[in-house]
């Protein structure tokens, strides 16, 4: 990992922060927790590309608009993926299961869209360590916010701060953990690009 890839999780995170505002701040407005999730990968549809450009390297004509159309169609195949795994186990196998799947069927479009020939596997491995550490990391903090857990802040877990708080603390960490696999991903990709065929 590079300070490259470290720009493009920045960015990343803040986009994430975005996403789960729908849920902090807007959850009562949506309907069902499905309505409420399409309104979070709504904001990452919109966004998430473009978070990822700076410092990528997508310096072709074209690249930068390109890639952001293919993150797009990616993520919805991500989410849709997730979903499916979570609202049929409920659990943390359907999170696992959902998340190496789904990010499997992300790097597979993203790298089949833009012609990136990293290996696939290797690719899918970085991006779903990543993702599960900021995913599990921003858990571990909502429950801890909120004085559960093993750890929990009771001195700061009052109403309504404490529920706020823990959601963007999760939107953040899973928001940075994403992001570092991503950014991994296109550094990935400039290193096959240089490469000697």
């Amino acid at each position: 990992m590079t300070i490259r890839s470290l720009v493009p999780a920045g960015f990343f995170a803040l986009v994430a922060v975005a996403a789960f505002c729908v849920w902090a701040f807007g959850g009562r407005f949506f309907e069902s927790e499905k309505t409420m999730y399409a309104g979070c990968a709504a904001v990452f549809l919109g966004l998430g590309g473009l978070a990822l450009t700076p410092g990528s390297g997508l310096k072709e004509k074209g690249a930068v608009p390109r890639f952001c159309l293919a993150f797009a169609v990616a993520f919805v195949v991500y989410s849709l993926i997730w979903s499916v795994a979570w609202f049929t186990f409920r659990n943390t196998f359907g999170e696992i299961v959902g998340s190496f799947a789904g990010l499997l069927g992300l790097v597979a479009v993203v790298r089949a869209w833009m012609k990136f020939t990293f290996p696939l596997l290797t690719a899918t491995a970085v991006v779903f360590l990543w993702h599960t550490l900021g995913y599990y990391t921003g858990g571990f903090l909502y429950d801890s916010i909120q004085g559960r857990g093993a750890v929990g802040f009771d001195f700061i877990a009052s109403e309504p701060f404490a529920p706020l708080a823990a959601k963007l603390a999760w939107g953040l960490f899973y928001g940075l953990g994403l992001g570092l696999g991503l950014g991994s991903l296109l550094q990935m990709s400039r290193q096959t690009l240089r490469s000697p065929s």
